[in-house]
C-alpha cells in the first residue's frame, strides 16, 4: 500500500498521540490503565515542528519524533499525568516520562535524538518505519548523525535500526529493570551521515 510522509499539523496532536501510544502500548501497560489515557497525557505536549508522519489513505499510521539538546519531540507535564492516571500511578509514570521525555538532550547541538519511531500495527510489515528514519535525516540537515535508544528486548527494532545504518555504540542498565519494565538494558545506537 501507498504512504506518504511528511511533517505533522499542529492540528494533529491527538492523531501523532494516538499513534505513540497505540505504538508502545505493551511498554505503556504497567504504568497506565489504557492507550487512551496515555495518548492523552501526550497530546498536549506534542511539538509538531519535531515529528514527521506516515499517512495512510488518509490516516496517520506512523510517526517519527526528532529532538536535540534545546527541543524535544514531546514534552509530559504532571498535571496531565495526575489528571489522567490519579496520583499514585502518575507519581511512577511522571518519574518515567521526566526521564524518556522531559529533561533535555545531553549531546552537543549538531546531534539529533530520535525520540520515538512508532508504526501502528496494521501498516507494519510495509517499509514504513524505514521510510520515517530515512526522511528524518533528511528533514533535519543539521544533525551530522542521529541517535537512539532502543530495550535489549526489541529484536525487531535493533534489525531494522541495524538495516538502515545505525550501530550500537553502549549498553546501560536500566534502573526500570528491577521494577518489572521487561528489559534490563537500553542499547544506545548511532548513525552518522
Amino acid at each position: 500500500m501507498d504512504y506518504n510522509i511528511r511533517r505533522a499539523n499542529e492540528n494533529e496532536k491527538s492523531q501523532v498521540a494516538e499513534v505513540f501510544a497505540k505504538s508502545f502500548a505493551e511498554d505503556f501497560a504497567v504504568l497506565a490503565n489504557g492507550v487512551d489515557n496515555v495518548a492523552k497525557i501526550f497530546e498536549s505536549g506534542v511539538n509538531a515542528s519535531r515529528i514527521l508522519v506516515a499517512e495512510q489513505n488518509g490516516k496517520l499510521v506512523g510517526a517519527i519524533g526528532c529532538g536535540d539538546c534545546t527541543n524535544r519531540a514531546f514534552h509530559v507535564t504532571k498535571k496531565d499525568c495526575r489528571k489522567y492516571l490519579g496520583f499514585l500511578r502518575a507519581s511512577l509514570a511522571y518519574a518515567v516520562f521526566l526521564e524518556e521525555f522531559v529533561k533535555p538532550f545531553p549531546h552537543p547541538a549538531n546531534v539529533g535524538y530520535i525520540d520515538f519511531l512508532g508504526v501502528l500495527e496494521e501498516a507494519r510489515g510495509q517499509g514504513i518505519a524505514k521510510a520515517l528514519l530515512a526522511k528524518v535525516v533528511e528533514h533535519f540537515p543539521q544533525y551530522d548523525e542521529f541517535i537512539l535508544d532502543v530495550t535489549d528486548v526489541n529484536t525487531t527494532a535493533i534489525k531494522l535500526y541495524e538495516n538502515v545504518g545505525y550501530v550500537e555504540y553502549e549498553r546501560i542498565r536500566s534502573k526500570w529493570a528491577k521494577y518489572g519494565a521487561g528489559f534490563k538494558d537500553k542499547v544506545w545506537m548511532r548513525y552518522t551521515k
